[in-house]
């Protein structure tokens, strides 16, 4: 009996061993799916930088020449994709400014057509106060209210 209870704790230690063993494997492979990532993306950088010095141009015309032999073509119209998403995106923040600075400029002409309706209401009522005034005096002048005197 004492042999049953052996072979289950050595059972128990090699299984033990397995996960350790099956840990560090995964500790290995995500350290060299990471390593692969940096390489993959040092590559990517390293031939976008490549590109462009080239210029566009210089990519469009290669396509145009071999698109279908060129081993590097998949690289090259993701990069002049990049490239046309980077100017539409500019683009896009140039319309928007222009949108932005005509509706200040649509607010602040909203703002001065309602400061010159206020002005311009308060300046008739000034204007109806002088007529008032210039009236009075003239039938003061010419006798018409004498009758208040008395």
């Amino acid at each position: 009996m004492a042999g049953v209870g052996d072979d289950a704790r050595r059972s128990a230690k090699s299984r033990e061993a397995t996960k350790d063993r099956v840990i560090v494997m995964n500790e290995n492979d995500e350290h060299n799916d990471a390593q692969a990532a940096q390489a993959a993306q040092a590559a990517r950088e390293a031939r976008y930088r490549r590109y462009e010095a080239q210029g566009e141009p210089a990519i469009r015309a290669d396509l145009d020449e071999s698109a279908d032999t060129d081993p590097e073509a998949a690289f090259k119209r993701a990069w002049l994709r990049r490239k046309e998403g980077a100017r539409q995106d500019e683009q896009f923040r140039a319309m928007f400014a222009s949108v932005s600075s005509a509706n200040d400029a649509a607010q602040l002409a909203r703002d001065s057509a309602q400061a010159s309706r206020r002005s311009a209401f308060w300046t008739m009522i000034a204007a109806l106060a002088a007529t008032c005034g210039v009236i009075v005096n003239a039938a003061i002048a010419l006798g018409w209210l004498d009758w208040l005197r008395r």
